[in-house]
């Protein structure tokens, strides 16, 4: 072995073996490594990201504005600065309403505190003593303990009161100079001024150079597919625009309602807390009920009694439902795109990131990262992780709950998607696909064998449960009263029909579900164990007064082919009786067919209209 000059012999050599698995290694880490530089980007950043992130809403909220513009043939520029004069109207009339609401309600805070801390404290008193008296009367007991208990208590009361009244201290600070005072005033409201200017100057040039920005989203996202990108892309903005706006005229109109109800109740500062209603409203679940804090302390504390906290409380009862269930679905309905638990966690994660900015931002960025996780595929993994879509298709939930041996979810999963959607469509578009995914898992010895008993067994035991289903009636036809369905139609009584699994591990979930169905459409249905397919020369097999036998299973062509002596002597034996195999574990391809000589029918629904199609036995 050659060894080079400027190298220690004594120094062993790198494996590469080594040197791939440790690149290897570090791999699962990257994922990590990039959403903590993520997470400390948005953190440190968020100074200029907060501005940045308000324009792109904003310019959101003013598109269909410009574009009503640009329809009245207004120019760009003019319609751009219109729409942006507009909304600064707007926000100075709502900042206007807000500084003056909170000057009055910070004059007068000091008084309101000290009355809900001695309600708070009368509260808690009238408890302890309640929960003191019933303690000592089950420790003294009798009522001649009783008075001496209560005149203890009221001495006790006496001690307490008298108190020594301590001498003040007061500190008193030089008076400000004329340079401080204006420090104190001007510098707070640099930064609010400074932000605005931003957000304004950011969204103009993002309505002002709308179709570039799309140009460059459109080449971020791939340009093998111009035509589908640009759908996609057009789409996508014109609903999260549509979307913004739609939140934010019912957001303020909700904020409407609550100042105006607040205002008549008498609590202080209704316009503030009503501005902060319709802002907090953005954050689904929580916000609201954070909006309502404010104005019952306030309640509490100009009210001696509990009336008008209770009329307050009553107010958010009833308008928050009233716009959720009733004004929002009408609008844009029900779904926002978020499956609740991320709203509530990306709540957490930008109140954590950026305050209470990131708050009430929370749930309009996480909603534009889930539209581009559906739009770009570098972007998937927040429409996977925060989208309301079902991670799993229909038919995999199935298989997976099956495969743990979950009947009772499986059957929860089944009158789900039984209340849209007929019995037989649901075998053949999810148990049935679930169950050919679990066939291809046995070839490809991901699971073993004995595994698909179970989820056989669990199959079975799901459509015992559904024996009793009634297909939901369209919506076209005529109103069915409830607890009622729409029957399949009974074409075939007076039919005979034998059912045989085939020698598969899932066969028999199969040949229950044909079974079940050609029931429901009236035949007289017998199951036969498998043993009967054994022999096959088919000697054994009687089928008695049956004009039809169904061979059911996961059969391929080649399958299906193997089958071809047990028919063919079934045939001769019994030429009355028609012959069905099926179903088909995958499309069968035409030389495959040729070569099985016997292609199974393609589903259960085939299955069915197979067996309406021999004719009935005289």
């Amino acid at each position: 072995m050659l060894i080079p000059r400027d190298r220690d012999p004594r120094v062993p050599m790198a494996d590469p073996v080594f040197r791939v698995r440790g690149r290897q290694g570090w791999q699962p880490l990257v994922p990590w490594l990039i959403g903590t530089i993520v997470a400390c980007w948005l953190y440190f950043g968020r100074t200029v990201l907060i501005p940045i992130i308000l324009a792109v809403l904003l310019s959101f909220l003013l598109a269909p504005i410009v574009s009503g513009f640009r329809r009245a043939r207004l120019p760009r520029f003019p319609s751009v600065l219109l729409a942006v004069l507009l909304a600064l109207g707007g926000i100075a009339v709502t900042g206007a309403v807000i500084v003056s609401q909170a000057a009055t309600l910070t004059k007068d805070a000091p008084a309101y505190a000290e009355r809900i801390a001695d309600k708070a404290a009368s509260i808690r008193a009238s408890v302890q003593d309640r929960l003191g008296f019933l303690i000592r009367e089950s420790r003294e007991g009798g009522s001649g303990h009783r008075d001496a208990a209560l005149a203890r208590r009221q001495g006790e009361r006496k001690l307490s009161s008298q108190t020594t009244n301590a001498i003040p201290v007061e500190v008193h600070e030089p008076p400000a100079t004329a340079i401080e005072q204006i420090r104190t005033i001007i510098l707070p409201a640099l930064a609010p001024v400074e932000t605005a200017l931003i957000v304004i100057i950011v969204t103009i040039f993002i309505l002002l150079q709308k179709e570039d920005l799309r140009d460059r989203l459109i080449r971020l996202m791939g340009t093998a597919d111009l035509h589908r990108t640009t759908i996609a892309l057009d789409d996508g903005a014109k609903r999260l625009s549509r979307y913004f706006l739609s939140q934010f005229v019912v957001n303020c109109g909700f904020g409407a309602v609550i100042w105006g109800g607040l205002f008549l109740l008498g609590v202080p500062s209704p316009g503030l807390w009503g501005i902060l209603a319709g802002l907090l409203r953005f954050v689904p679940y929580v916000g609201p009920v954070v909006a309502a804090v404010g104005p019952l302390a306030l309640a509490a504390a100009i009210d001696p009694g509990w009336g008008l906290v209770i009329y307050v409380a009553l107010l958010f009862l009833i308008v928050e439902p009233l716009v959720g269930y009733a004004i929002e679905p009408m609008l844009y309905g029900h779904q926002t795109g978020l499956s609740p638990v991320s709203v509530v966690v990306a709540a957490l994660f930008w109140t954590w990131i950026w305050g209470p900015v990131g708050l009430v931002l929370s749930m309009p960025l996480t909603l534009m990262l889930v539209v581009l996780g559906r739009h770009i595929p570098a972007f998937s993994i927040f429409d996977i992780m925060l989208g309301d879509r079902p991670a799993l298709t229909p038919a995999e939930t199935f298989y997976q709950r099956a495969l743990v041996g979950h009947p009772d979810a499986a059957i929860e999963q089944a009158e789900e998607l039984l209340e849209s959607q007929k019995l037989a469509d649901y075998f053949d578009e999810v148990v049935l696909p679930g169950l050919r995914l679990a066939a291809v898992d046995v070839d490809r010895g991901a699971v073993e064998r004995s595994s698909m008993h179970a989820v056989c067994e669990t199959t079975v035991e799901m459509l015992a449960a559904l024996a009793d289903h009634r297909d939901v009636a369209p919506v076209a036809s005529a109103i069915v009263p409830p607890g009622d369905g729409v029957e399949e139609p009974a074409d075939l009584v007076g039919r005979a029909f034998v059912c045989i699994p085939g020698p598969g591990p899932l066969d028999a979930a199969v040949a229950a579900m044909a079974a079940q169905l050609l029931r429901r459409a009236g035949g007289d249905v017998r199951e036969q164990s498998r043993d009967r397919l054994r022999d096959s020369g088919g000697t054994a097999f009687d089928p008695g007064d049956a004009d039809t036998i169904c061979i059911l299973g996961l059969f391929d062509a080649r399958a299906a082919g193997r089958m071809k002596p047990v028919v063919r002597s079934i045939e001769q034996q019994f030429p009355a009786v028609r012959v069905v195999i099926g179903v088909q574990r995958a499309l069968v391809r035409k030389d495959e067919t040729k070569e099985g000589g016997l292609p199974p029918v393609p589903s259960l629904a085939a299955v069915i209209d197979a067996a309406r199609a021999v004719s009935p036995p005289d």
